[in-house]
């Protein structure tokens, strides 16, 4: 058990997707300009526990995207119009805390269709919790850890639904270096 829900994005391997799944993380998110159709389909069937997302990258949405079977797609807020034709999907919508503030009407209006903001926080951004409190009144709310300038224990204090860790790249195949990830994810254990 983890001390929050875990997002691990950037999964593109199944060592990174067995090892997030075994320390119980909530959602492996694949990123649709590495992982194809049948390599997400590989690495999944070896894989249980863990809800699967979709992460596309910015830009138009893939026709692609409807090839994967997955419920929900991790997308910028840029493509939130567009992702209208996406019909039985949910979305994990990634923005900075400011894009928040200049965009919450859009989003509150869309929050039918909205499963979570992953929101960054960029080292310049002054953060206080009554931002996260505000926007937990509507959304689940990840916080995104790379390049996050505030420890993981002080996120946790924020009114946050969880974190949102990435995965990254084997050395070969079946030769891989937890570090980073298992530095998050022991914290992240319950005692």
């Amino acid at each position: 058990m983890l001390k929050t829900k875990v997002k691990a994005g950037n999964i593109t391997n199944l060592s990174d997707a067995r090892y997030c799944a075994g320390m119980g993380v909530d959602w492996l998110g694949f990123p649709i300009g590495v992982i194809d159709p049948k390599k997400f389909t590989e690495i999944t069937s070896w894989v249980s526990g863990p809800q699967f997302v979709l992460e596309l990258g910015a830009g138009e949405i893939p026709e692609t995207a409807t090839h994967y079977p997955v419920s929900i797609l991790q997308i910028a807020l840029e493509q939130l119009n567009e992702s209208k034709s996406l019909t039985n999907r949910s979305f994990i919508i990634t923005l900075s805390l400011a894009d928040w503030y200049e965009n919450k009407l859009q989003l509150i209006t869309n929050k039918d269709r909205i499963f979570g903001l992953l929101i960054t926080i960029g080292h310049s951004q002054s953060t206080d919790h009554a931002s996260f409190k505000e926007i937990a009144e509507h959304f689940e709310v990840l916080v995104n850890l790379d390049s996050c300038p505030y420890s993981l224990n002080e996120i946790l204090d924020f009114t946050i639904a969880g974190v949102n860790v990435s995965g990254n790249q084997e050395l070969r195949p079946g030769l891989k270096d937890y570090k980073d990830l298992a530095v998050v994810l022991e914290q992240l254990e319950c005692d």
